[in-house]
């Protein structure tokens, strides 16, 4: 057995859904994609600018979970959705069925519901122990032909609100523009005076997406399964939900990778890779199991690149690898005196061409 683990974010490195989103667009009518846009960006507000108590990145999902069931989903329904839909990262079976042949353990965390997680994992030979994501049990709820006709009303007038434009440089509501103000004057109103006074409200304030603190919880407890340390740690992100895992692996010496992510990804990550492949995870994981955090370093540095150890890989490792990557973009930097900006501004091009505009515009 290995010293090595890797923990990987589900939606991005492994899957380019959003299936929080997809499902709105398939089940919320009308604007199911716009009404799902605005509570995506009233999430960054609240997470980012208001820094509400209490409230963390990621939980968008328990948001929109009380419209989902005024819509009539159930589990079962969410979950033959997200098998039937889930679309993996390029060259992700592959490359994750010879990680699984190096003999480490494996784990895939995901802000996303278990439904949808356990059918990425299926497709990627995932034990459903190293599966960390979101509990959803829609079943357990009951709502009432008023509150559900109450929750058609407020999803049009979320859908119907100013579009939530926050200035990137916003530290405060007195940063926003008037429209957006306006917008999330309402989405306040709705979400913590309106639901919470509902039947429905406890579906709403008892789900616990998997957001930043629940991520790096799921780091420590997968330590606590396979008994290894946060040295021997690979941690791959794409988002402000991963920079809590980030900073505990790299505060325990083990290496944060962002995979295609987002300003907050970016610098909070030691190596940057934009890549249109998930050989590339496999790619830097071999080269940590081999040589080390260091040989990854080493890669990554400008300096020392074309002289690395890493470049003479083993036949085993070089032949899978070097094959699947054959003609895929792949730029690994180290963060460390890098253009953050110039990377973060080249893995949203990146998250757009194999994710599509629409779920990019996300972050």
């Amino acid at each position: 057995m290995s010293n090595l683990q890797l923990v990987t974010a589900c939606e991005g490195p492994l899957a380019l859904n959003d299936n929080a989103f997809e499902l709105c667009r398939e089940f919320i009518k009308p604007q199911g994609d716009r009404f799902f846009q605005q509570v995506s960006r009233y999430d960054d507000y609240l997470a980012g600018v208001a820094k509400r108590p209490g409230y963390k990145s990621g939980d968008t999902l328990k948001l929109i979970l009380p419209f989902f069931k005024a819509h009539g989903l159930t589990n079962a329904r969410i979950e033959a959705y997200s098998r039937q839909t889930v679309t993996l990262a390029p060259g992700a079976e592959e490359a994750f069925k010879f990680l699984h042949s190096r003999n480490f353990p494996i784990f895939a965390i995901s802000t996303g519901c278990r439904q949808f997680a356990e059918a990425v994992g299926l497709k990627l030979g995932f034990k459903k122990d190293h599966i960390f994501c979101t509990e959803l049990n829609l079943d357990r709820y009951t709502l009432s032909s008023a509150e559900a006709a109450e929750l058609l009303r407020l999803q049009g007038e979320i859908a119907g609100a100013p579009a939530i434009e926050l200035p990137p440089d916003a530290a405060s509501a007195a940063d926003l523009p008037a429209p957006a103000a306006e917008a999330i004057a309402a989405l306040d109103r709705i979400f913590w005076e309106r639901l919470p006074a509902m039947e429905i409200g406890a579906l709403y304030q008892e789900a616990n997406p998997i957001g930043g603190p629940e991520k790096a919880k799921a780091v420590s407890d997968s330590l606590a399964q396979t008994g290894l340390s946060l040295a021997g740690t690979i941690y791959v992100g794409d988002s402000l939900t991963d920079v809590q895992a980030f900073e505990a692996v790299r505060a325990g010496g083990g290496l944060a990778i962002s995979f295609n992510g987002n300003r907050d990804a970016v610098a909070a990550a030691e190596v940057i890779v934009v890549s249109d492949s998930a050989w590339s995870m496999a790619l830097l994981t071999a080269i940590f199991q081999l040589w080390g955090k260091e040989g990854v370093l080493e890669v990554a540095s400008p300096e020392t690149r074309d002289k690395s150890r890493s470049l003479v890989l083993p036949e085993n490792v070089i032949e899978p690898v070097f094959s699947g990557l054959d003609g895929r973009v792949l730029n690994i930097y180290l963060s460390k005196g890098a253009n953050l900006d110039k990377i973060a501004h080249e893995g949203a091009a990146m998250r757009a061409k194999l994710r599509g505009e629409a779920v990019a515009a996300l972050g």
